[in-house]
């Protein structure tokens, strides 16, 4: 239909004759000028659905009729064998159809209550996304009332032959609706369908009877190999495939193959099963996928009211506590060996597991405590990689105490400034290596910033250097150096294997500009004499500027000292905390028997 006739559509009205008699319709008569048709709502291959207000009841309603203006006598049969099915089956999940009859131009039609929901399909395709609006426990209620649904239509003698999430919908008001019984079966009626029926680009295939019926994918074993007594385990096979994917999250066959096409192992049918590492699945609910979708009719479940019941019996709580402690004991067995061949992280999840289906197996829980409270010898590359990539909150962390302790440097310019003989120069070396280690360690705690650590242990041994040669390399530099080492050390920016560089580069900041002075390169700041030393320093002007500087010293290398251990204490105390908090919690899951 182009926009033109879409827009006349819209204001045409549903004029049903006085007497109307065709193929499949007996002889109607209603009063004219009932429906006002609006916008188009869904169009098929052989139907289109629109919107409309019945003026008659002053109610919306969907009024669904044939796409072609010239329909064939087995094309309006076909449309009304659909509204007949539909019509007869009185349940809450089944749309109920109001009215059949023919529109103005005498084209079939009939009017039916107008849904708005979602359908299971479109639901399915959230993912991970549907479980804040449509978590699984509502999809298994609207499926267990779709199951009931389905088991009227048998007992009166209908068989769906396609049921798939499209054809599932949910109401935004709670409701449950089975949709499009256009190919259902009628108990003994002749299946022969017209192939103008077939929707064009639809995955539904309809043709000549004892051929497929369905959708590939959710069809039973009998649909794809055209048997001609199908019944209403047919259709419960379809429930099957749907609860398979509403719990594993995918098609039973994504490549849209039926079970029936896969092969057998030594005669025996295949069965399909949810327990997969990846998948966390409810016991109970994988028994009943399995017995629904057996490839053998006979051994299938009989019934879609059984199958409902099953759904709705663990919706209630009912568990198969001797199954559960199976699968629990089994999965302990497979913890057990994955430990002893030190594969943890598997031992982990199949503890975790057995302790799940089973919170009493105090092996389960015994064994998930060990393994918190005995790390294993060599980190696994997991762990390994999580700390190697420490958080945000950490590096600010660290790093924010390193400034603190590099900006006490700057505090002792302005007073060499002041009491001592220290050059420009010299003061502007001093300023600059602090300030340049102020300023690197807070450009750190950018999120995602790299680490420059060459450039930062650059500037801090430039001013340990520059220290040394002013007070003697022994005098002030030893403290100096070990405090600046476990600086170096504390942040996370620094791996081990860089400790043992740490330790040459900061022992040859001391140890070698004593050197240099041993081999003459430069003025010795310091002389040995039996009975004492003399340390020459040109900032020393007097004995109070001396110990001005010295009290200074001592105050800001304890402070700095006090201020590093700090910050690794109780970063040790955080982790040994959150270590046995873990532990604690996990305990708690097993439950102790009394002494």
């Amino acid at each position: 239909m182009d926009d033109d006739d879409t827009s006349r559509a819209s204001v045409r009205w549903m004029t049903p004759p006085e007497r109307v008699s065709t193929v499949g319709i007996e002889e109607i008569v209603v009063p004219g000028q009932r429906y006002q048709l609006g916008d188009m709502l869904g169009r098929g291959g052989m139907g289109e659905v629109f919107d409309a207000e019945d003026k008659q009841i002053g109610r919306g309603v969907a009024i669904k009729r044939l796409r072609s203006e010239a329909p064939s006598e087995k094309q309006i049969a076909r449309f009304m064998r659909e509204a007949r099915i539909q019509g007869r089956l009185e349940h809450p999940a089944i749309v109920p159809v109001h009215e059949l009859g023919r529109d103005a131009d005498g084209r079939p039609y009939f009017a039916m209550k107008k849904l708005a929901g979602t359908t299971l399909a479109d639901i399915l395709k959230l993912g991970d996304g549907r479980d804040a609006k449509y978590p699984r426990q509502r999809l298994l209620r609207a499926l267990a009332d779709v199951c009931l649904a389905v088991e009227l239509a048998h007992t009166r003698g209908f068989v769906h032959r396609d049921l798939k999430p499209d054809n599932i919908m949910l109401g935004d008001f709670g409701e449950t609706y089975v949709l499009d019984w256009g190919v259902a079966k009628v108990n003994g009626e002749d299946d022969t369908t017209d192939a103008s029926s077939v929707d064009e680009g639809a995955s539904t295939l309809v043709t000549a009877a004892g051929a497929l019926v369905g959708t590939p994918g959710y069809m039973a074993p009998e649909q794809v190999h055209g048997v001609r007594d199908i019944d209403g385990r047919a259709d419960v096979y379809a429930l099957g495939s749907v609860l398979f994917e509403i719990l594993a999250g995918e098609r039973l066959h994504a490549t849209g193959k039926s079970a029936a096409m896969s092969t057998t192992v030594a005669g025996i049918p295949s069965r399909p099963s949810l327990r997969r590492p990846d998948a966390e699945i409810p016991p109970e609910l994988d028994e009943l996928t399995a017995a629904a979708l057996h490839v053998d009719r006979e051994a299938r479940i009989a019934t879609a009211r059984a199958l409902g019941e099953r759904i709705q019996k663990y919706l209630d709580g009912d568990r198969d506590l001797a199954l559960r402690r199976s699968l629990a004991k089994e999965h302990l067995d497979h913890a057990t060996v994955a430990f002893a061949g030190g594969d943890r992280s598997r031992a982990m999840r199949e503890a975790g597991r057995a302790l799940a289906l089973d919170p009493t197996l105090h092996a389960a829980g015994e064994l998930i405590t060990r393994m918190m409270l005995e790390p294993p010898k060599i980190l696994p590359p997991e762990v390994k990689k999580a700390f190697d990539h420490e958080s945000a909150d950490v590096v600010r962390r660290t790093t924010t105490v390193g400034a603190i302790a590099s900006a006490t440097y700057l505090g002792f310019v302005p007073l060499l400034a002041i009491v001592g003989n220290a050059t420009a120069l010299q003061l502007a070396i001093i300023t600059f290596a602090a300030g340049a280690s102020v300023v690197m360690l807070l450009w750190m705690r950018r999120p995602g910033t790299k680490f420059i650590t060459p450039a930062l242990i650059a500037a801090q041994l430039l001013l340990l250097v520059l220290i040394t040669r002013l007070f003697s390399p022994f005098f002030l530099g030893p403290g100096l150096a070990a405090v600046t080492a476990i600086g170096f050390m504390t942040g996370p920016q620094y791996a081990k294997r860089q400790a043992s560089w740490v330790f040459v580069v900061t022992a040859l900041s001391v140890i070698g500009p004593w050197l240099l002075e041993q081999a003459g390169l430069v003025a010795s700041t310091i002389t040995v004499f039996s009975g004492g030393l003399t340390v020459h320093s040109s900032l020393v002007q007097s004995e109070s500027s001396f110990y001005i500087v010295m009290i200074a010293y001592t105050l800001t290398l304890i402070f700095s000292g006090v201020l590093l251990t700090r910050g690794l204490r109780l970063a040790e105390r955080h982790a040994r905390q959150h270590m046995h908090l873990q532990a604690w919690q996990l305990s708690q899951l097993v439950a102790r028997q009394a002494d």
